[in-house]
């Protein structure tokens, strides 16, 4: 049999194009709720055979309720006002009269289907949100970051064990804001000056003091009392409430992309030394 050395050549990387590129992130990001739906559906699954098996009705649930299921498959008990606020949420979906400024504005609302939709974001936000502040990110001894609408697509999954597209996600955000809700501030980050590279962070998002006065409950004495204790626990722990300095939030996304650059260099350095490998033989 005769043997022949493979060519040492080697063809150049190819970098996918932008629309290549956006369409494998998105089918990732698809992939990766997928996951998150399925650990919800095994969690509840599970918890409800646990139920059964003491004899108790199998009628655990997270959606509304003052629950979060964590990445990790734990399930998170919310503080006790959690129980009011997202009842609050569920009963716009029956009453368009619930948020009697998204009744105003939005015309949406008058499909059921619509309020179901902005109730469960709803849902998947106030769980992130600072109830005394409206801030919407993930508390830190260095203040509140923000967190991405990915993020919160994800939550969503896991709360509903359903996929919510980023085009509705996104609707509902639309409606939150024509109504006053909550606003929300880009934070682009120039990344490569000399290529003129952008990118962006997670956007700052804010509900408004019109959206906790038409929720009423917060406004409530005993639920007043309920946030501000868990307020001086969370303070206690050393977390902060004020938003997190712009400065490092666009020094994290440099940081993420020069990374990314350096591995893309790399990747390309180390072909070069590929045509250097031991020779193979293949078969004619």
């Amino acid at each position: 049999m005769i043997f022949t050395e493979s060519s040492r050549s080697q063809s150049a990387p190819i970098t996918p194009t932008k629309g290549e590129y956006d369409a494998e992130y998105r089918a990732k990001r698809k992939l990766r709720k997928q996951t998150l739906i399925e650990l919800h559906h095994d969690v509840v699954e599970c918890e409800n055979q646990t139920l059964h098996a003491q004899g108790k009705p199998a009628n655990f649930a997270i959606g509304f309720r003052a629950r979060r299921l964590l990445r990790n498959g734990d399930v998170e008990i919310l503080p006790q006002e959690f129980a009011r606020i997202l009842k609050g949420c569920e009963e716009f979906i029956e009453n368009p009269n619930r948020f009697p400024s998204l009744r105003a504005w939005c015309d949406a609302t008058n499909n059921i289907q619509s309020r179901r939709l902005i109730a469960k974001v709803l849902a998947c936000l106030l769980p992130n949100t600072d109830l005394i502040g409206g801030r919407v990110g993930v508390p830190t001894e260095a203040g509140i970051r923000t967190i991405s609408y990915d993020q919160l697509q994800e939550d969503y999954a896991l709360r509903f064990g359903e996929y919510i597209s980023p085009s509705s996600f996104k609707k509902a955000i639309k409606h939150l804001g024509h109504a006053g809700y909550f606003h929300s501030e880009r934070i682009n980050v120039c990344v490569d000056q000399k290529a003129g590279t952008v990118r962006s962070a997670a956007a700052f998002k804010q509900f408004t003091e019109r959206f906790f006065s038409d929720l009423k409950v917060v406004r409530y004495s005993n639920i007043c009392q309920m946030i501000i204790a868990t307020r001086e626990r969370q303070k206690k722990k050393g977390l902060r409430f004020c938003w997190v300095a712009r400065r490092l939030l666009m020094e994290g996304v440099q940081q993420i992309f020069n990374a990314a650059t350096l591995n893309d260099y790399a990747d390309t350095t180390s072909t070069v030394f590929s045509a250097y490998q031991q020779p193979q033989l293949v078969p004619l």
